[in-house]
């Protein structure tokens, strides 16, 4: 499937009519916001196997996804500022037609939060309950996070980058 057929498709949800738009998959597979001196930029990725024994793994951007592929995402967070920034957080959706894959949030030096209700509250992925039709509770799931949150534990020194990474599959 074509990145751009996605950004086309549009479906009616509770008598409101949505454009579905994965927010990281643009045309060059990236994503640029600016925020307080931070440059924040998301690229999106897939991972091409070598077709022979010489070649080597690769990353491509992910401009075209088939169901069941694997996104590779790295959020760069660059200081553009000449002075440091303190108690840097950095908050991404979970891209729709996605599901996050267990775990692979990472950052360097960064206490990693998961949210469940559309970025309303973000806690560890241990702390997080899902309220079943039923009215039971159980452990919410990778398949139930929508947003994922990055507080870096240190401050960003001036023309400093940080890092950030995520995967999900394409559903």
């Amino acid at each position: 499937m074509l990145i751009s057929d996605l950004f086309n498709s549009q479906f009616l949800l509770r008598g409101v009519l949505l454009t579905q738009v994965l927010w990281t998959i643009a045309a060059n597979a990236q994503d640029t916001s600016s925020t307080a001196g931070l440059v924040i930029e998301t690229v999106a990725e897939r991972r091409m196997l070598p077709t022979d024994e010489a070649a080597t793994v690769r990353f491509v951007a992910a401009d075209q996804l088939n169901i069941g592929d694997e996104i590779f995402y790295t959020v760069r967070v660059r200081n553009a500022s000449n002075v440091t920034i303190e108690d840097v957080v950095v908050i991404r959706a979970v891209p729709r037609n996605t599901e996050y894959v267990a775990d692979s949030a990472m950052g360097p030096a960064a206490i990693i939060g998961y949210s469940i209700d559309g970025g309303g509250t973000f806690a560890g992925s241990d702390q997080l309950e899902v309220t079943t039709p039923s009215g039971a509770t159980r452990r919410a799931s990778p398949s139930d996070y929508t947003h994922l949150r990055w507080q870096l534990r240190h401050p960003l020194a001036a023309g400093a980058t940080a890092l950030l990474r995520f995967r999900s599959v394409f559903k």
